[in-house]
């Protein structure tokens, strides 16, 4: 009975990305509680296929993923932090609310009733949100990746944690412990690298996200470090490749999808990569996807197979902790605010509309982002719209 069970998985794994097979059927072998949970999430992505494409008959385009930066509070002071700088992290004086918890169920409804299927859970730092693993757990239909610095052992956590069916945790690191500690504290690898040991041990899917710059592409080429986190059971790894926003003096500006914006004096902490070494680095990566077990998502290269940048709802949209509902997690314009008005309305919104049909806005060219790479296209398009900057 159970090898029909795993057959059926297999297939249905593979009907959506062959390396999902290979990654998590072994895993759900070992863990079998995932069964149950795995037959009703892959019914609910053929459901929520079939949604977003009846939508887009009538005009709609819904996104498969939704990044909710689900919190403004976090626990580390990172070297530079792109949500406090944005005052989205921590700033007693800016006068927008936080989404609670009762909001968030709100706006996860109304994705699901879209045909969203994945949530990327980002922050602030996501556990500091009291009900963050019930808000998973009662949406068991759909994916949930949440994104941790990994500094918050509390048992309570993983017990919550090894009740779902549903949610992977991936846990931020800049490398090994050099790497790692000084932009982010001393003793953090270290937490780090025991928060995602313990979501193995107890049956929790787990990985690793990184922000790639000039300091610690070698790092990541040698295969040995990234053996190293998949021996203590990484099965995801997000790989996202820095991206600056500017200029604050003599100082860059940098943001990463999954929350950190540097203030930092030009160095190789905080560089893009040179075309060559962004070329090296992606040889690497599908050399990786090729043999590793380990699903990888690498941005921006994975994007070229999408014909550039997926963000205005093309691939995913992104709400901030407030409720504004921007193009993506670097991005600081919007239209909309979801504590007054529906996603579906945003989604429905002009700028995510012409972003998304100005094929030459979505091209990453020779950076990292699209939308960093046409910022002047961009703010003529937020004036034109009257989009409002999102931050302070």
């Amino acid at each position: 009975m159970k090898s029909g069970i795993f057959e059926k998985i297999d297939l249905a794994l593979k009907s959506v990305n062959p390396r999902l097979s290979r990654v998590f059927l072994p895993w759900i072998v070992k863990n079998p509680r995932y069964i149950r949970g795995s037959t009703r999430l892959l019914e609910a992505f053929k459901e929520s296929e079939s949604v977003r494409d009846s939508l887009l008959q009538e005009g709609l385009v819904v996104p498969p993923i939704m990044i909710i930066s689900i919190t403004n509070r976090c626990n580390l002071k990172c070297k530079g932090c792109f949500a406090s700088t944005l005052g989205n992290s921590g700033k007693a004086t800016y006068s927008k609310r936080t989404m609670d918890s009762a909001d968030w169920y709100r706006v996860i409804d109304q994705g699901r009733e879209l045909g969203v299927f994945t949530f990327l859970v980002a922050g602030g730092e996501p556990f500091m949100l009291p009900d963050l693993v019930d808000i998973c757990g009662r949406n068991d239909d759909r994916i949930f990746v949440i994104f941790t610095n990994g500094t918050t052992l509390d048992g309570g956590i993983f017990d919550e944690l090894r009740k779902t069916t549903n949610t992977a945790v991936v846990v931020s690191v800049e490398g090994g412990e050099e790497l790692t500690d000084e932009r982010r504290g001393e003793g953090v690898f270290a937490k780090a690298v025991r928060f995602l040991e313990a979501l193995n041990e107890v049956g929790v899917p787990g990985g690793i996200s990184v922000t790639i710059t000039r300091r610690n592409f070698r790092f990541w080429s040698d295969e040995t470090n990234l053996d190293f986190f998949i021996n203590r059971g990484a099965k995801l790894a997000f790989f996202t490749e820095y991206i600056p926003t500017g200029e604050v003096g003599a100082s860059v500006v940098s943001r990463s999808p999954m929350g950190d914006l540097s203030v930092e004096t030009s160095s190789e902490q905080f560089a893009i990569l040179t075309m060559e070494e962004r070329s090296h680095f992606r040889k690497r990566i599908l050399d990786y996807k090729a043999k590793k077990p380990i699903f990888i998502v690498h941005s921006p290269g994975d994007e070229e197979l999408f014909g550039g940048c997926v963000s205005a709802g093309k691939g995913f949209v992104h709400v901030n902790p407030y409720g504004d509902l921007t193009p993506c997690p670097v991005s600081d314009i919007a239209t909309h605010n979801l504590l007054n008005s529906s996603l579906k309305e945003g989604l429905m919104s002009p700028l995510f509309k012409e972003i998304r049909e100005n094929e030459g806005m979505l091209e990453n060219g020779d950076g990292p982002c699209a939308l960093f790479s046409h910022q002047k296209e961009v703010e003529e398009l937020r004036r034109k719209l009257g989009a409002y900057k999102t931050g302070l």
